[in-house]
């Protein structure tokens, strides 16, 4: 584990909502619950890192074989009502991380955000600035600026927000 998640892991030792999720690669098996039973006190020297939390994952149908590689996720809190946008949505300016929300006359808008953690897969936290339902830019950001108007185009993502591109220009325009 980073050095720089480790307040934030400490936070939520002993909350209600702490798991471990334990995934074998390339198999058809849902990830599986586990508890979080110890995490080492000390950082490895050079690495920045500390000694990998230890958890117990239940595997009755011993479909988990000893020394597999799997990957582990730690949750440490669930959220709900989340605002999630995709991560190309969030972009870094002077004034901090923006998005880009297309207004329904089709126009946009530029709105500063504070984002909080990225989720697995490619979604963001957004704690303030979008509300749910809004429309995001995810592609061609540098070449917007508030007022421009755009076409939406939807794309294949899970149904949390709805997608914007920069629109395509004719020479004559």
């Amino acid at each position: 584990m980073a050095e720089p998640d480790l307040p934030l892991v400490r936070r939520y030792l002993g909350g209600p909502n702490l798991k471990v999720l334990t995934d074998a690669e390339e198999d058809n098996i849902p990830p599986r619950e586990g508890s979080l039973y110890f995490m080492a006190n000390t950082l490895q020297p050079g690495t920045g890192t500390a000694r990998g939390p230890r958890a117990v994952t239940p595997n009755p149908d011993h479909a988990l074989w000893p020394s597999q590689f799997v990957h582990v996720r730690l949750i440490l809190d669930t959220i709900k009502n989340a605002r999630l946008v995709p991560n190309g949505a969030v972009q870094i300016g002077q004034n901090g991380p923006y998005i880009f929300v297309v207004k329904k006359d089709s126009t946009l808008d530029l709105r500063q955000v504070q984002p909080g953690q990225k989720q697995s897969g490619d979604l963001t936290v957004i704690k303030e600035g979008v509300e749910p339902g809004e429309t995001v830019v995810v592609r061609g950001q540098l070449q917007l600026a508030p007022g421009t108007k755009v076409i939406v185009k939807e794309e294949a993502q899970p149904p949390l927000t709805r997608q914007a591109e920069t629109p395509t220009r004719r020479p004559n325009e």
